[in-house]
Order: structure tokens, then sequence, then C-alpha cells
């Protein structure tokens, strides 16, 4: 362990290097306090179990509010978005939704998710080297949301640009941003044109701008705010547990040798890979009536920062090598990085079939992949999202 640092004191809301977070949570989990407090009417829940209790806790614990930690965050100025949403109004948007991710839909989407990682394998200079978060991961789960949310390709590098800005920033406040603005503006305008559009796409756009929930159509602004989040939620933390994934592949190069010798262990390898990267770190939840936490009392207004992350690399759950990659990890399957009960993510499994997909070409087309010589793999600069701002690599 490096700098020891009070168990009272992790603040798992700082930031910091993945060794120097993970290092915390390790002294966390092994407190006496199964939900230590990290500052006034804030708690911290860092166990696999009382995160799953959590997550069942809808009743008490508020999914509003869950973009950020601050009290004056704005969020009066949201619509009921659906990863903000508490039941009723999440059953209904939930409703609404789940259509355009059914298992067909899914299925269909595989070909040309395919087709895509193929086209972009194909731009890479031979040999290499290139960034496969830049040139491959990103591109790519970019591309996927575009096609389904419905926005066109040459709009979907500055889209993408302008959600990095944003996720770049939370937990803190992003309404009111030049990036939130342009963002905002575009959806809406993308919004209206569905509506009077004689003859619309089939996407994402159109489902929301067309359809009901509770026998009313959304207005401009549920609109823009929706297709914004379905876009961002589909981004960038798919593109980062394929880096993650891959980097550990590579940095134990038997691991790659082993998978392109027997594509069985391919679906286990993603499951590590979404338990280990765990993308989010956490979200937040608001107390809205009184409740005991594993025996700690939580007031109504405090906010509930539970760590998905330190939920994911769980000892007790997951064996005393929960910190390492372990392609063959009984139970791996048991991560918490989509979320859980009624809040689980709707893109679930899209995004195991972009990351399945992404490994299974990069182990068709560049076999001999390796990480590139004296590279190192840069880290994200950002307290809630975890994996590689850039994985350099030759073949």
């Amino acid at each position: 362990m490096s700098a020891e640092i009070p168990v009272e004191q992790f603040d798992p809301l700082a930031g910091g290097s993945i060794a120097a977070i993970r290092e915390g949570l390790v002294r966390t989990r092994a407190g006496a306090c199964p939900v230590p407090h990290i500052g006034p009417g804030l708690a911290f829940v860092p166990r696999h179990g009382t995160v799953l209790t959590a997550l069942r806790a809808v009743d008490q614990l508020s999914n509003h509010g869950n973009f950020t930690v601050e009290s004056d965050d704005g969020d009066a100025l949201l619509p009921e978005m659906i990863t903000q949403a508490d039941p009723p109004a999440h059953t209904a948007l939930r409703a609404l939704l789940r259509p355009a991710f059914a298992r067909r839909v899914i299925v269909d989407a595989e070909p040309w998710i395919s087709a895509g990682a193929h086209e972009l394998v194909d731009r890479f200079p031979a040999g290499g080297p290139v960034d496969l978060i830049d040139e491959f991961a990103l591109p790519l789960t970019s591309r996927v949301i575009s096609r389904l949310v419905g926005v066109p390709p040459e709009d979907t590098a500055e889209l993408t640009r302008l959600c990095l800005v944003i996720t770049s920033m939370l937990p803190a406040r992003f309404l009111g941003t030049d990036a939130w603005r342009r963002l905002e503006q575009y959806f809406t305008e993308a919004g209206r044109e569905r509506r009077s559009s004689a003859e619309p796409p089939d996407d994402l756009l159109t489902l929301l701008a067309r359809g009901e929930v509770d026998g009313r159509a959304l207005t401009d602004q549920e609109i823009a705010f929706h297709a914004w989040q379905l876009f961002v939620a589909g981004l960038e933390t798919t593109a980062y547990t394929i880096g993650t994934t891959v980097h550990q592949l590579l940095d134990d190069r038997s691991r790659w040798t082993e998978l392109l010798a027997g594509r069985t262990d391919l679906d286990n390898t993603r499951e590590e890979g979404l338990r280990f990267a765990s993308a989010i770190r956490f979200v937040v939840r608001s107390v809205a009536s009184p409740l005991d936490l594993e025996g700690q009392p939580l007031q109504v207004g405090d906010r509930v920062v539970v760590g998905l992350e330190s939920a994911n690399l769980d000892e007790d759950v997951f064996g005393p090598d929960a910190h390492s990659f372990d392609p063959h990890r009984a139970g791996a399957r048991r991560h918490v990085s989509f979320g859980h009960g009624i809040h689980l993510c709707l893109g679930a499994e899209l995004a195991r079939t972009e990351i399945s997909t992404a490994l299974g070409v990069l182990l068709d087309r560049l076999p001999g992949l390796r990480l590139a010589p004296g590279a190192a793999v840069e880290e994200i600069e950002s307290p809630m999202f975890c994996g590689p701002k850039h994985l350099p690599v030759i073949w």
C-alpha cells in the first residue's frame, strides 16, 4: 500500500490515479463502518452486498440528481429523464424506450457493428502504431450510438466531443455550459424535425418525438434531454471497457494468446472486463425517507454515493485476487457495472455485443496485437469515470 490515509478521510470523489483510488477502496471496505460518511450529509457505500441493497431501495433512495453530489445542482430545471427518474415516471419512460433495446434489435445490429469495427481496422497503418481508444474503441461506440439515436455520420464527431466535455466535468454541474447549450439545441432541433417529417427514420429520436408517456407527447426539452442521455450513455463507458479489457489481455500477453487459441472464453473475458474496468465508478442517490443502511442512519436530504467500482472489487465476493484481471474468474457476471434492479442499464446487452464484437474483430484481424514498446497507458482524468485515455498498440 502507498500513503496511509485513514479510512474516514478517504474521499472517492477526489479522483486520482486508479492505483491510489483502489487502495483507498480496499481500506474503506475493510473498515468497521459499512456506510462511512465522507462529508456532511454525504455517505459512501463501498461493499457489494450493501450496494445491491442501496440500488434496490428505490422507495427510500431517490434516483433524482444522480449526476452530481452538489446540493445546488440545478436539477429543478431537469425534466424527468430515465436516468434520474423514480417510479412511476421511470416505469413509463422505460416502457417507451425498451423496444429500441429489445433482444432482436441487438441481434440485428451485430452485423453492422462488426462491419464498422472491420472498417476502422482497415484504416490502420500496417503494423501500427495506433491509439486503440481514439482510432478504434471510441469511434466504434460513437458510430453505434449515433446510428441508434439517429445522428448523421457528419455530426457524430462534434457531438462526441461535446459529450466528452460534459462527462469530464461530472460530478460537478454541467447545465448552463456552452457544451450543454449546443447539445440541447442540436437535439431539440432534431426532435422537431422528426415530428414534422412525413416519413421519419426508424431511430430513437423518432421514438421520442412521436411516442407518448402516460398518454402525453414529450416536450421539446424532454426529447433533447432523453436523446442526449441515450447518446452519452452509449458512448464513453463502453469504449473504456473495450480499452481496459484489451489492455489487460496484452499486459500479460499469455491471456491474448490463450483467447486466440480458444474463443469459448470470450464471453467470460468480456464480463471480467466489465467487472475489472468499472467504467462508471459510482452513482449518486438522495435520501427521500429516513432509513438505516447496514445499521447506519441516513436522513432525508442526505446524499449517498453508491460505489459500483468498489463493489466490483469486493474481495468477499470476487476473491482475494479481486484487484487482478482473470479471464477465467468464476462469477465475474456478478458485477454491478450496469447497475441493478429497476435501474439496470437499458443498453446492457448492446454494450455486451459491442465489446464482444470489438474483441472478436481484433482477434481475427490483428492476432499479433501487442502494447507499443515503452508507451505509457494514460488514464482519463475523472473522479466518476475509469479507463485508458490512450492505448498505443502495434502488431
